[in-house]
């Protein structure tokens, strides 16, 4: 005779039920390939994409629906989820001492290890992503300096950007002295758009011949350009991504635009302008067309395991736009892919990931870095997605990533 459930037993397999049930109502399919990397990073993935758009994604967009309650509730719920994922155990007390300072009026964060040496004389530093607006060294517990860099919109280009300077200049000038670190051997990171700054600044050192220079930087799928955001990466979210939680089209038109310090309630309206491309003046499009040239193969060679790419949309012109965010659009400091002149940039690493929509400038940055004589090396994760380094403890595709870009680093010391 089978035995009746105990009342705890009840309870826990009517709490498993509805967990199941409401994962269940959440569920969309997946591309092919994402994730597929094993069997149980797609399992991983669709339990955890599913809990990311009702916590985070749902409320983002249907309940906070004023711009600045939408980057308050995204501020707060990715930084609580952040704190549950893989990189807060790296950095346990027992193993890394975590300073937190103030140079040259900016806030950081140091990582030293407690039981070793610093064999390698060197040291990284990390400017986090979360498209300027999101995101703090709280969250981003990874490497040996993370720099706090203000915020937008409450503080708007170029102000971020020199927040980083003003911090990599402080520790250049001091690292040998304060630091035991050879300012010589300074690699620059930078993620999504951290990589937009650590790309800018590299740019902005070179430049100027800065001394000393970057031994190397390192973009871990970098936010470069808002110049053209119909380019295959993009329109293939359009067709087979929209509605999952991962950083989708119109997120980055908007933070970008508050970025460049535009108000909240005006970037809000300007987005489907900007996604279609109508913010650029017709006068500008052949010099887009010649440093972005390599779309062209990316059109043909980058085709998500044969996926119709839509082609691209009416562009729809809007003055308003196109005057309002003319002077820095182009300005390289900005978007750093409109630089000219890559020359003289120091070894680079760049990180782009098959499902995310900032893939192809990354691949086109690389392209061009190759092409202007600067040691670079690509790599482009078949099963990766935007963000992926936050679960690098979760997911195989992500560990993977870690592991090659730590060892890329180790061998430049």
């Amino acid at each position: 005779m089978t035995q009746p459930l105990s009342k705890f037993g009840s309870i826990t397999f009517a709490t498993i039920l509805l967990a199941f049930s409401i994962l269940l109502v959440l569920h969309k399919p997946l591309p092919p390939g994402l994730c597929e990397k094993s069997t149980v990073d797609r399992v991983v993935i669709h339990l955890f994409e599913p809990i990311l758009r009702a916590f985070y994604y749902y409320p983002a967009n249907y309940i906070f629906t004023t711009p600045a309650n939408q980057i308050w509730w995204t501020r707060y719920s990715l930084g609580l989820l952040a704190k549950t994922m893989g990189p807060v155990t790296l950095f346990e007390r027992h193993l890394v001492r975590v300073t937190d300072a103030t140079w040259n009026g900016v806030h950081v964060r140091t990582y030293e290890p407690r039981l070793v040496e610093n064999s390698t004389d060197g040291a990284v530093i990390f400017i986090h992503g979360g498209g300027f607006a999101i995101g703090s060294v709280a969250i981003m517990n990874t490497f040996v300096v993370s720099i706090d860099y203000r915020l937008s919109p409450e503080t708007v280009f170029p102000e971020n950007l020199l927040d980083c300077e003003k911090a990599i200049d402080y520790f250049l000038e001091n690292s040998l002295e304060k630091f035991k670190i050879d300012p010589k051997k300074v690699i620059l990171v930078g993620d999504s758009a951290g990589g937009n700054l650590a790309t800018a600044i590299a740019q902005r050192r070179a430049e100027k011949g800065a001394e000393p220079k970057l031994l190397a930087q390192v973009l871990l799928y970098p936010l470069l350009q808002l110049v053209d955001l119909q380019m295959t990466s993009y329109r293939y979210f359009h067709k087979r991504l929209t509605g999952i939680a991962f950083v989708d089209p119109a997120s980055v038109a908007f933070y970008y635009m508050l970025y460049a310090g535009i108000p909240l309630e005006k970037a809000k309206e300007l987005v489907p302008i900007v996604l279609t491309n109508g913010h650029v003046k017709p006068d500008y499009r052949e010099k887009i067309d010649k440093l972005l040239t390599y779309r062209t193969t990316i059109e043909s060679t980058h085709t998500y395991n044969t996926t119709k790419i839509p082609k691209r949309w009416e562009i729809v012109e809007n003055s308003e736009a196109q005057n309002l965010l003319e002077k820095v659009i182009f300005d390289p400091n900005f978007s750093p892919i409109m630089r000219e002149n890559l020359e003289n940039l120091p070894k680079s690493l760049i990180v782009t990931c098959e499902y995310d929509v900032l893939r192809d400038e990354g691949l086109i940055y690389s392209e061009r870095l190759m092409a202007s004589g600067v040691p670079t090396k690509l790599i482009n994760y078949k099963n990766g997605y935007h963000a992926m380094l936050n679960m690098h403890n979760e997911i195989t595709e992500a560990s993977t990533c870690l592991d090659d870009v730590m060892h890329w680093i180790l061998e430049q010391f």
